[in-house]
C-alpha cells in the first residue's frame, strides 16, 4: 500500500490517511486505517508499557506538555472516562472534558460541526480532540476541517475503532493469540458500531477468520458489512441459532439491543419484541467451551445474567481496563510522544 494512501468514508468525500506504520500526527476515525498487523502489535506493545505505569500507581510525565479536549455528543461512561483517565495517567493536565455537547450553545444555535471543531481548537489550543457523535460521518468531517488529531469515541452505527483496539487487546490478553479463532457476534448487529470495527480488525490480523454473526433477522449485519469481510477472506456464519453454533465459539461477543435507535413507535415496539431474546446464563455457559471468553463493550441491559460475572471465562470488566492501557498507548502514539 502506498506511503500515502487514503481512507475514505462511505458516505462522504472526506478522507483521512492510512496509518502505514506511522501514527504521529495523524486521526484515528477508522479501523481501516490500519494497514497491517505489525500496527497493531505496535499498539499492543506500548499498552503493555501503559500497563505497567498504571500497576505502579505513579503518574507519567509523556502527555505532560499536550492539551486535549474531548467532546461527546452522546451518553458514555466507560470510553469517556477511560480517555480522560488514560490522559491524567500520562501527565496531561491540561484536558478540556465536555460530557454532554448536545446542550451547548453550539448545538443548540444550530452551529455546524466543522464550525465547533474549528472553534474548540481555538478556544483550547488543544493538541488532540478525542469525540463521540450520533451522525455516521462526524469523525471524518471532524478530521477534515481539524488541524490536529481527531480520535473517533464512536460515531453514529459505522464506528468504534478504539473499542476494537480494546476488544482485540482483551481476546489477545486472555487467549494468547489473535489468530485461527473462531469469534461469535450477538445481538443487534444492524445498529452496533462495535461489532462492525471489531470484525474489521480481526480479518486484518487474521485474513481467514471466521466469524459468526448471531442475530435476529431484522437486526443482521449490514449486506455491505458482510460483503467487505467476504471480500478480505473471512468466513461467515449467519444464523438466529445461538444453539447451534456456541460449541464452537472460542469467544462470544455480546452486545445489546441498542434501544436509542429505535425512535418511532413503530420502532419502539419492534424494540420490546425483541429485547430480552438473548440472556447469556450459566445454562447457555454449560453449551460453550471451557476456555471460551464472553465479551461485551457494556452497559448490559439483560443481555448477560449477573450470575456469569462468576464464571471465569467472563472478560467484559476486564475489557474495560484493557481500554485504559490501550487508549493510554494511542493518546501516546497519536501526539507522537512515543515513536
Amino acid at each position: 500500500m502506498a506511503a500515502k494512501s487514503l481512507i475514505h468514508s462511505p458516505l462522504n468525500g472526506f478522507k483521512v490517511e492510512a496509518f502505514n506504520g506511522k501514527f504521529a500526527g495523524k486521526d484515528m476515525v477508522s479501523i481501516r486505517q490500519f494497514t497491517d498487523k505489525i500496527e497493531v502489535a505496535k499498539v499492543f506493545n506500548v499498552a503493555g508499557q501503559m500497563e505497567k505505569i498504571v500497576k505502579s500507581k505513579v503518574n507519567s510525565n509523556i502527555l505532560k506538555h499536550v492539551t486535549m479536549a474531548e467532546l461527546f455528543y452522546q451518553p458514555s461512561t466507560r470510553t469517556f472516562t477511560s480517555f480522560l483517565s488514560a490522559a491524567r495517567w500520562l501527565g496531561c493536565k491540561r484536558v478540556v472534558a465536555i460530557h454532554g455537547m448536545e446542550a451547548y450553545s453550539s448545538v443548540t444555535k444550530g452551529e455546524s460541526l466543522p464550525d465547533t471543531i474549528m472553534s474548540i481548537e481555538q478556544t483550547t489550543a488543544c493538541d488532540i480532540i478525542v469525540m463521540r457523535h450520533p451522525e455516521d460521518n462526524s469523525a471524518f468531517e471532524a478530521a477534515h476541517f481539524a488541524s490536529v488529531p481527531i480520535v473517533n469515541g464512536g460515531s453514529g452505527k459505522l464506528e468504534h475503532p478504539t473499542q476494537a483496539v480494546l476488544d482485540l487487546y482483551t481476546i489477545y490478553r486472555r487467549l494468547g493469540t489473535m489468530t485461527g479463532l473462531k469469534v461469535g457476534m450477538l445481538g443487534d448487529l444492524l445498529n452496533g458500531r462495535t461489532v462492525k470495527s471489531l470484525s474489521k480488525i480481526l480479518t486484518l490480523v487474521d485474513p481467514k477468520a471466521k466469524l459468526y454473526f448471531i442475530s435476529p433477522k431484522v437486526l443482521e449485519l449490514p449486506r455491505n458489512e458482510v460483503a467487505e469481510l467476504k471480500q478480505r477472506g473471512a468466513q461467515i456464519v449467519e444464523t438466529s441459532d445461538l444453539a447451534s453454533v456456541l460449541p464452537e465459539l472460542d469467544v462470544l461477543y455480546v452486545t445489546r439491543i441498542q434501544k436509542e435507535w429505535f425512535k418511532t413507535p413503530a420502532q419502539q415496539k419492534l424494540y420490546n419484541n425483541l429485547k430480552g431474546q438473548y440472556d447469556i446464563n450459566n445454562k447457555w455457559l454449560k453449551l460453550a467451551k471451557k476456555k471460551m471468553i464472553v465479551m461485551h463493550p457494556l452497559p448490559r441491559v439483560g443481555e448477560i445474567s449477573y450470575e456469569v460475572d462468576d464464571d471465569p471465562r467472563a472478560a467484559y470488566f476486564e475489557e474495560m481496563r484493557m481500554g485504559l492501557y490501550t487508549r493510554m498507548a494511542l493518546l501516546a502514539l497519536l501526539t507522537g510522544k512515543i515513536k
